[in-house]
């Protein structure tokens, strides 16, 4: 065999072995996704932007385009569709936005963007003030240190955080045995555009929630944290560390789920305690009160039924 007929054998062995470790990835997360149809989720609005630095950024919006915004931070990887059942049907009285991070969707031109203050400048353009209040975000997994650090890096133009399953606590950033196979080679040349670039996320991650650390006490709206006891990928231990450092939050209040896991974004239980919390901090923006609705939200904890 010639030594060109070698290398394309080995590319093609390669990529083979990277596509298969993949695969193996994507099912053993299991990941599930949203549950509208694909044609309710082609039929969403779809409007470009640019960050202060130029960069082109996508997002897809639903509801009142005159009210309060809602802005969702998707996680690793996705895209903006991660919340579109939360636009197929969006909280009334709302104008509901779920962005493309940079590196994903329609904005993964720009590769893999490890900072968590580069991925907080794609929200900024899109916070402004409607009726006197300034966005509720929600952020998902790596979504909810993203937003921690747009309310601490802009904590004028953040009207409060909800922070789903969210990755905060330095100390339990730990790599899985599957981010050290796709990241060395010859798996990292090959992986598909999307897991190369959550990878190298999460390969900055322990040193980016460091730096978060060290701005946290900035945080100075209202904070609802929704997590699932038997998250096996963002521990729960993440909520008492929020707890602990959310020092001069204007109030902070946890929803825990106790028999649920990470994906809560896609699950009735999940969507409907993520909805009781945006409706929490709406009412702590307001008036300083805290009126979730009690038929949804116990004090401090939600059980499946």
């Amino acid at each position: 065999m010639s030594e060109r007929a070698r290398s394309v054998l080995f590319k093609k062995e390669a990529r083979a072995f990277a596509l298969s470790w993949s695969a193996a990835l994507l099912a053993g997360c299991t990941v599930p996704g949203p549950k509208s149809s694909g044609d309710a989720i082609k039929s969403l609005e779809r409007v470009e932007y640019s960050d202060q630095t130029g960069t082109r950024l996508s997002m897809l919006r639903a509801g009142d385009a005159d009210a309060p915004r809602i802005i969702y931070v998707h996680g690793s990887p996705s895209d903006a569709t991660a919340f579109a059942d939360e636009l197929v049907e969006p909280l009334p009285g709302f104008e509901s936005i779920s962005i493309d991070r940079p590196g994903y969707g329609r904005a993964k031109h720009t590769g893999a963007v490890g900072s968590f203050e580069a991925q907080a400048r794609a929200i900024e353009p899109l916070l402004v003030e409607r009726d006197g209040r300034w966005p509720i975000l929600v952020g998902h997994s790596l979504g909810g240190p993203i937003i921690a650090r747009a309310a601490a890096d802009y904590p004028d133009r953040v009207g409060g955080l909800v922070i789903v399953a969210g990755s905060l606590d330095p100390e339990l950033e730990e790599l899985k045995w599957f981010n050290h196979v796709a990241g060395a080679p010859p798996v990292r040349w090959l992986l598909p555009g999307l897991l190369k670039v959550s990878n190298e996320e999460m390969f900055a991650a322990a040193e980016q929630t460091r730096k978060l650390a060290k701005v946290l006490d900035r945080v100075r709206c209202p904070v609802a944290v929704v997590h699932g006891r038997k998250d096996g990928l963002v521990p729960y231990a993440n909520v008492g560390y929020m707890e602990r450092t959310l020092i001069n939050a204007a109030s902070i209040r946890t929803f825990t789920l106790d028999d649920q896991g990470h994906f809560l974004v896609w699950n009735d239980e999940g969507r409907g305690t993520i909805r009781a919390a945006v409706r929490h901090i709406a009412s702590e923006m307001t008036d300083g009160s805290a009126d979730a609705d009690a038929s949804t939200v116990d004090t401090d904890r939600i059980q499946d039924r």
